[in-house]
């Protein structure tokens, strides 16, 4: 009941804010102009895009920076946080890229990863690791994380082992997001957010993320159904998205439709999602 609540204040906080008053979040996972995945969006494409959001006047924060001046006032009118899942080493690619347009980001690390040796692997992305794309499913190191860190980056949590949270039960939930969020404080200093594995959270997950001392957390899923601190929407990014597809997508208008009645509508068709394990496969 308490966490019903704590959700519904939430969302009334949030009822009638101004898009203005929203960081525009960009969700991205790996980035390579040689890995035909839907996971890499290409070099080219993420420079057109940093160049485009440049352009626009929007000034970039990471995840933390950005929560903490929405909760607590001073939000640019303009402002745009740019999200990298899973922990993949081509996110140092990514960093020069927006070096160059003035903007550093957001990584979410695996952290049972960084120290492994493994490559990553997940129920959903496990079929992409071959021998010919072995190198693309390279994991930062936690000296690579280190380092983004130092050039500005913000380092947060994807969770220990890429779980379904919604699918984990008490102790597991409270160790996914505990333990991940202990590893990189431990190491790097801090860890203030953390993005959900395979985008999606319910009220129960949300909760445990604040309880294991969580400032924000991320969801990425197509309808914007709900904006609060522990469910923060991301738009997810593709190499398709150039031209008159990029600036319609991240407009204003593009924006308040995935906030819609027609976009939850859609999204409570629960369409199957065969990147996500069976317990949670529909979205």
């Amino acid at each position: 009941m308490e966490t019903r609540f704590a959700c519904f204040r939430a969302r009334r906080q949030n009822r009638g804010v101004p898009a203005a008053a929203r960081p525009l979040i960009l969700a991205y996972h790996a980035v390579s102009s040689t890995w035909d995945s839907p996971l890499a969006v290409t070099e080219e494409a993420l420079a057109h895009q940093a160049a485009h959001m440049r352009r626009r006047g929007y000034q970039g924060l990471t995840m933390a920076e950005a929560e903490r001046l929405r909760t607590g006032g001073g939000l640019p009118s303009r402002t745009v946080v740019f999200t990298f899942d899973d922990g993949y080493r081509s996110t140092l690619r990514a960093a020069d890229i927006l070096q160059r347009h003035g903007y550093a980001g957001t990584v979410f690390a695996v952290t049972a990863f960084p120290a492994s040796g493994a490559h990553l692997s997940w129920q959903g992305i496990e079929h992409e690791l071959t021998s010919a794309t072995a190198e693309q499913l390279e994991p930062l190191s936690w000296a690579d994380l280190a380092a983004l860190r130092d050039r500005g980056w913000e380092v947060g949590s994807h969770t220990v082992t890429h779980a379904l949270l919604t699918a984990a039960d008490d102790a597991a939930l409270a160790a996914e997001l505990g333990d991940s969020r202990r590893a990189i404080a431990d190491r790097l200093g801090d860890c203030a957010t953390v993005a959900y594995p395979y985008g999606v959270a319910d009220a129960r997950v949300a909760a445990a993320a604040r309880e294991a001392g969580y400032l924000a957390a991320c969801t990425l899923t197509g309808a914007h159904a709900d904006d609060e601190p522990h469910r923060r929407p991301r738009v997810g990014m593709t190499s398709a998205d150039t031209g008159p597809r990029l600036r319609a997508k991240l407009s204003p208008l593009g924006v308040a439709l995935r906030r819609s009645g027609a976009a939850r509508a859609v999204r409570s068709l629960r369409r199957r999602r065969d990147w996500i394990p069976a317990a949670g496969a529909t979205e």
